[in-house]
């Protein structure tokens, strides 16, 4: 018969199995909504809004509560007006960008922490390891659009083409190491950030699959 410790830890791995569930869908529904729909003011924010949300949610597990949780909600809350209001104010970008970028590395940590820690091997932590991977793409891809925003001409892409897309594109092809060749870097730190981030996909793939088989293991000798 199991106990109530038993119960309330089967509980506890279907919330986070809803939850990897949640924001792994989220996050492809986000990376999907412009080149589906086309490049248009209600894509465009309907796109970042649903990223923000996922990369909230995967803060907020691993928020403390109270202070902590308050203080979190609120730089969430700040980030969120700061970026919309960049996309019509362009001296605005800079910044946006950087606390996105420091809000990503964040949510990456909480999600990485979240999986090695995690005590069984199952399809929920799976969710949570492809959510990882899919946002570790998202994090280079707005590297990406920085360089090319900064020093316009690192990639060679076409004319005219949606910026955010193409790179989320060029990150994909480069973090799974297929890299068809349609799109370049052009200069040496834009060779170096895209072979960094396929070193990183290659790693990454590595460790939390070989952790994630680990549990498994140890879950069958029981």
């Amino acid at each position: 018969m199991p106990t109530p410790s038993s119960r309330a830890e089967t509980l506890s791995d279907a919330n986070s199995g809803a939850r990897w569930g949640g924001l792994l869908s989220l996050l492809i529904v986000a990376i999907l909504v412009v080149p589906l729909f086309g490049s248009t003011v209600v894509t465009e924010l309907s796109s970042l809004a649903l990223f923000q949300v996922a990369v909230i949610g995967a803060l907020a597990h691993a928020a403390a509560p109270g202070r902590h949780r308050v203080f979190f909600f609120g730089i969430s809350a700040a980030w969120f007006v700061l970026i919309t209001i960049s996309t019509a104010v362009d001296a605005l970008f800079g910044p946006a960008m950087l606390l996105s970028a420091i809000l990503l590395i964040a949510a990456l940590w909480a999600t990485f922490a979240n999986l090695v820690d995690a005590r069984a091997g199952n399809i929920d932590n799976l969710m949570g390891a492809v959510f990882g991977y899919l946002l570790l793409a998202v994090a280079w891809a707005i590297l990406f659009m920085q360089m090319e925003r900064l020093h316009p001409g690192s990639f060679t892409i076409e004319e005219n083409a949606d910026l955010s897309s193409t790179m989320i594109y060029f990150s994909l092809v480069t973090l799974t190491t297929l890299g068809y060749g349609d799109i370049l870097p052009q200069t040496r730190l834009a060779e170096i950030a895209a072979g960094l981030e396929a070193v990183v996909g290659v790693l990454y793939i590595a460790v939390m699959v070989g952790s994630i088989v680990g549990t498994y293991k140890r879950d069958d000798t029981r």
